[in-house]
């Protein structure tokens, strides 16, 4: 594990801390000695000031990187320079320049390389991506996504990152680029790539930051469907945080509730010829024949990093694909990369 300035290290650390006994994590790299220190205290392994002495380990199969947004590109080549397969958090660079190097490099090395985008682990998403695939839906018209924040502060997040992820070049931006990393993952995933964004972006509510609270963002999809993102840093509701997103195709509504205490699933259709059915569903969600080991205790709004890592400890043992990929964050940073562009000249522009 290459760095804790981001909360995430803490949930996928303890993740695989609740693996079985052939998955350890064997070295901790933070340049704060306290927080590394406390790391190892909770999840094992050894500490190292510099996370260079930590890549020249020769027992080390799967490097995890949670450094501020502005240093993951340094950290990444380091680590393919070392040989190691690697995961990096999202977003994957803050410019498409570092971004197209970081991919270039994982694949010249033929190295595995995954990136953090946990909502596609969300069991309601995994669901959706399977009935707008099987053409539930029939052809997809419109999308419509919010995901936000109450602030990285407001949510408990401690001072640290709160610091870095608030400030314009170490975090490359506000809640667009935060919170709309995970949902333009999502509607590419679940939608389609992306061929145009028109942004606008503004701070209504937290004068202190450098960086926007608040964006909206209009996207025309490459096979002609248009849709919508708002982002927010700003919001107010129960946990804290909200995730949801609606699809309207010429045979169905699906509407998607992720990050919550109650996440949920609705579909509308008024049936096919073999299915008379109509009206809305709430889908049952079968669990999976394994879930995750001690899944239930986690809250329902972070058992997705625990499912996330799961399958990436899984894939690699199998040495099966992984669902998400240095490949798909690259096309994240171009659309947010655009959004950015569109803001500050006021057009659309193509992705």
């Amino acid at each position: 594990m290459i760095s804790y300035d981001h909360v995430h290290a803490e949930f996928r650390s303890r993740a695989l801390a609740e693996m079985p006994n052939d998955v350890c994590l064997v070295a901790v790299a933070e340049p704060d000695e306290e927080r590394g220190n406390a790391a190892v205290q909770k999840f094992g392994g050894t500490y190292y000031k510099d996370y260079r002495e930590l890549l020249r380990r020769d027992d080390i199969d799967l490097v995890f990187i949670h450094s501020a947004n502005n240093t993951h590109k340094e950290i990444v080549l380091d680590t393919v320079a070392a040989g190691k397969d690697l995961f990096c958090e999202k977003p994957l660079a803050n410019t498409v320049v570092d971004a197209e190097e970081m991919v270039e490099a994982v694949h010249r090395q033929g190295l595995r390389h995954a990136v953090g985008f946990c909502s596609r682990f969300i069991p309601e998403a995994e669901r959706a991506k399977e009935m707008i695939s099987a053409g539930v839906l029939g052809k997809l018209l419109s999308a419509k996504a919010l995901i936000g924040l109450a602030g990285i502060k407001e949510i408990g997040c401690p001072d640290y990152m709160a610091e870095w992820m608030a400030d314009p070049i170490r975090g490359g931006g506000g809640a667009l680029i935060d919170e709309g990393a995970h949902a333009f993952d999502l509607l590419h995933w679940l939608v389609g790539d992306i061929k145009s964004v028109s942004c606008t972006t503004a701070n209504l509510n937290k004068p202190d930051l450098q960086v926007e609270d608040n964006a909206t963002t209009l996207i025309e999809f490459k096979n002609g469907a248009l849709g919508s993102l708002s982002t927010l840093w700003s919001l107010n509701i129960d946990i804290g945080m909200r995730n949801v997103l609606e699809f309207y195709g010429t045979a169905g509504t699906l509407f998607l509730e992720l990050t919550s205490k109650n996440p949920k699933i609705s579909l509308y259709t008024e049936g096919a010829p073999e299915t008379p059915q109509s009206g809305w569903f709430d889908p049952y969600l079968k669990p999976a024949k394994t879930e995750p080991h001690d899944y239930l205790s986690w809250p329902t709004h972070s058992r997705h990093y625990k499912r996330e890592v799961t399958h990436l400890i899984d894939a690699y043992k199998k040495g099966e694909p992984f669902r998400s990929t240095f490949d798909d964050g690259l096309k994240v940073v171009r659309v947010t990369e655009a959004a950015y562009r569109s803001a500050k000249e006021r057009r659309f522009v193509d992705v």
